[in-house]
């Protein structure tokens, strides 16, 4: 994978150890994403230990389906971000939008609970959550954490509502970091370049690791890394802009002329920095503390958009201007660790601040409102231009008291609280709109706002040297529309789980959530053009009180398998709506059922096995199937096109995940794993036919964002001597059937593809060198595509990256 960590560790896992077993699916998966150090090179199968249960145990001996992955697993398959991650393993899908996929909106998806567009557009204009839970360490924190220097990720499928709260509703997601060692020094530098089709520079990428002990019981652990991404979109027709960001016209001083334009080759490059610093203190076998600080900055120049109208094949944007966005995060945490004898005791405290800035080109989007020619009129060099912000601050604590394993019974409880102030901005302006209606009334007349004109009706609100306001928001010169929303939000909880051994072979598990949760919410939303019929500032609060559930009954039919059967539960917050209460415009009235948008929940029932077969095969299966009740989703509503939320209805999410593992030969290993899900929406709400912009899609059809269908196989040739070193091949294949990439009548489906990649590796004492190609047979993947009946002829598809060639090679002070 292009920009990904170079030095893949091909020795087995750094794990502990236990006598027989490891997860079948951690070791599948390893195979799956190029290789087999699951394995060690006798036949003794390893394990990794997770702590997803908030325990620390196997997680082959978890009655639920999970998958651990290690570090260096990660490493060594070349993966760095969660689409790498996701196109591995089964029941998960996550839409690439490069450093846009950062914020709010549908970019990762488990078990098909997904009710959002996939193709990115006003993602961050929306109150409503990831249906996904994610956590650094034990911070929760949605953003697109770079995988770099983990010591594992702990992937758990279906709603976790009783150990995870609010927003686990398709599962949950920990990205778990290396902690500081103090028994040794050891330090790591990895770099790398490699070539996409269809750019015009290379791809780069430098990280490395230090690990210090400062004293036996200190350690400091700081690792850090730079990566740049090509751009591989060309965008043919953009505006040559002026320094107040409006169209240039083409016959200097005639403004009722058409723009001047050029092209630009490989628009949406991307670059990368992280960095983290850690301490621990282990004073003694008993306690421990680490504090750690993690800083991200990940920004773009274009989005991955190729537009049909050009031919998917060209690569080429419709977009007037360049997209962009800077991401940035910084996150403190704090964990706090007593051995009690009969349990132990956990304090996790962690702060957060994640920024985003975002603008993008949504003239195609106004230019389609049936009302566009008589409100806006028609400019030969229309230009309007989004422009996003996201400031999200949480503060989260959690104490937890979790039992040590004994014959009888485990059980772990705590408490947890939560407060997050979230500002979310969308700011479109119409740059040179006065200028060129101050010029066109005196040659056509002003527009009457009902019926189509030449010049429209103007900036009625703005008045030139005196500040004006609406409804307590500032008017602007060419400001079109405002969208905020400023939410407060707080979570109390209290949490147990219970698991009772009541006979040698059998355990049943009982888990409750109590919560308390508040939101309060502010919008201001309104077109600024057009007066206070068009505007809405409004302040809405709500509270839930409510318990989830869980229940799990495992079978262990012998040492190395178990079966299961679980029933949860799982909940996401509901939301308010700031809208206009008519749109003149339109004869339209808003329904005050849109103003606000309730919980919804999720009931998982699930049954499943895993585990191995004569000490080579490692298998995990499920079945599943989740009701999903008032699914919220992030929608244009009213004919107006304006971001917010509503409930869709209900739906459901059916399926199959099944993954094997098989070392055939010392030399050969194997992998196959595979998902069918089953997704459909079983009911709309009467709402849907008035509040949405778009027609809504008939009752039966498919979520958005999930293959009925998908599979991966790898094959592995290693542990070959050659010289001092050994060398591995490795081959592997995705396919993904097709898909829909939103909930609306009208749009596109997304075909399906198959993507396949190599890699061949040599290890040498300290050094590793890596030749990869992804994509090999450059397949244009189509991911999403954005509604024509909203954006016009102008509808895009988002692409993945073309076919990529590289080479990285590490070097650690530690012997592989």
């Amino acid at each position: 994978m292009v920009g990904t960590p170079l030095g893949a560790r091909w020795e087995p896992f750094d794990l502990r150890r236990a006598p027989r077993k490891m997860s079948a699916v951690a070791a599948g998966v390893l195979a799956a994403l190029y290789g087999a150090a699951s394995l060690a090179d006798g036949d003794t199968l390893q394990e990794v230990i997770v702590t997803a249960t908030r325990r620390s145990e196997s997680a082959q001996n978890i009655p639920a389906s999970i998958t651990a992955i290690t570090g260096p697993t990660l490493e060594q398959a070349g993966i760095a971000d969660k689409v790498g991650l996701a196109r591995s393993l089964a029941g998960i899908n996550v839409t690439d939008k490069g450093p846009f996929g950062g914020v709010n909106g549908s970019t990762l998806i488990i078990r098909g609970l997904n009710s959002d567009s996939t193709s990115g557009e006003f993602v961050q204009s929306s109150p409503i959550v990831q249906p996904v839970a994610t956590y650094v360490d034990d911070t929760p924190l949605f953003f697109n954490l770079r995988l770099q220097d983990l010591d594992r990720v702990e992937i758990l499928r279906g709603p976790q509502g009783t150990l995870y709260g609010s927003g686990s509703l398709g599962g949950t997601i920990r990205y778990v970091q290396n902690a500081p060692d103090p028994k040794a020094f050891d330090a790591k530098v990895e770099v790398g370049v490699s070539d996409t089709a269809h750019t015009h520079t290379s791809n780069e990428d430098v990280s490395g690791m230090l690990n210090l002990p400062i004293s036996d019981t200190m350690a400091f652990r700081l690792n850090a890394g730079y990566t740049t991404e090509a751009g591989f979109i060309n965008q043919p027709n953009l505006y040559v802009l002026n320094s107040a960001g409006a169209p240039v016209a083409a016959r200097p001083g005639n403004l009722l002329s058409p723009p001047q334009t050029y092209s630009k080759d490989g628009t949406n490059s991307y670059l990368y920095r992280t960095v983290r610093a850690a301490w621990l203190w282990r004073p003694d076998e008993n306690f421990h503390a680490q504090l750690s600080y993690y800083h991200q900055e990940s920004s773009a120049d274009g989005y991955p958009y190729a537009a049909p109208i050009y031919g998917l094949e060209a690569l080429s944007s419709s977009d007037l201007t360049a997209a962009a966005t800077n991401d940035q995060v910084d996150m403190v945490a704090l964990t706090l660790e007593r051995e009690l004898g009969f349990a132990t005791l956990t304090s996790n405290s962690s702060w957060a601040d994640h920024k985003n800035v975002s603008e993008g080109d949504v003239t195609s989007l106004y230019d389609f409102f049936s009302f566009y020619s008589a409100l806006y009129g028609n400019n030969p060099r229309v230009l309007v231009t989004g422009h996003q912000g996201y400031d999200d601050k949480p503060w989260a604590q959690e104490i937890r008291l979790a039992s040590k394993p004994n014959g009888s019974y485990d059980w772990v409880g705590g408490v947890f609280y939560k407060t997050e102030n979230t500002t979310i901005m969308e700011h479109d302006f119409y740059p040179g709109y006065l200028d060129y209606f101050n010029a066109c009334v005196p040659v056509y007349g002003a527009g009457d706002g009902i019926n189509p004109s030449q010049c429209g009706i103007g900036e009625t609100a703005y008045t030139p040297g005196k500040p004006n306001t609406i409804d307590g928001i500032p008017i602007i010169k060419d400001q079109a529309y405002i969208g905020d929303f400023e939410t407060r939000y707080t979570d109390l909880a209290a949490f147990g789980e219970f698991t009772w051994h009541f006979a040698p072979s059998w355990s049943a598990t009982a888990g409750t959530r109590l919560f308390r949760q508040t939101v309060s919410q502010s919008q201001q939303t309104g077109l600024l053009f057009d007066g206070p019929a068009y505007v809405a500032n409004i302040s809405q609060s709500d509270t839930w009180r409510k318990a989830l559930w869980k229940l799990n009954l495992a079978y262990q039919i012998n040492d190395d398998n178990l079966a299961y059967a679980t029933w949860s539960q799982g909940f996401r917050r509901g939301a308010v709506n700031g809208l206009p209460p008519t749109e003149a415009a339109v004869n339209y009235v808003t329904n005050p059922g849109l103003y606000k948008v309730s919980p919804d929940t999720a009931d998982n029932y699930e049954i499943g096995a895993k585990g191995t077969l004569q000490n080579r095969f490692r298998y995990s299966a499920a079945i599943y199937d989740i009701q999903w009740h008032n699914v919220q989703e992030s929608a244009f509503l009213t004919p107006l096109s304006l971001p917010g939320a509503i409930n869709v209805g209900d739906a459901y999410s059916r399926g199959v995940e099944t993954e094997l593992f098989g070392r055939l030969t010392e030399h050969i290993s194997a992998q196959a794993n595979y998902t069918y899900d089953q997704t459909k929406l079983t009911s709309l709400n009467p709402l849907t036919y008035i509040g949405l912009s778009v027609p809504p899609p008939a009752v039966g059809s498919e979520l958005p964002g999930t293959p009925k269908n998908s599979a991966a196989v790898a094959l592995e040739y290693g542990h070959l001597k050659v010289g001092d070193g050994e060398l591995r091949f490795a081959a592997n294949a995705h396919y993904q059937s097709a898909q829909v990439p939103a909930l609306s009548a009208t749009i596109p489906t997304v075909s399906g593809y198959t993507m396949v990649g190599a890699r061949m590796g040599y290890t040498l004492s300290h050094w590793q060198t890596t030749l990869y190609v992804d994509n090999l047979t450059n397949q244009l993947g189509v991911n999403s595509y954005t509604d024509p009946i909203q954006w016009g002829k102008y509808y895009q598809a988002l692409v993945s990256r073309p076919r990529t060639i590289g080479l990285t090679v590490s070097y650690s002070l530690a012997e592989h």
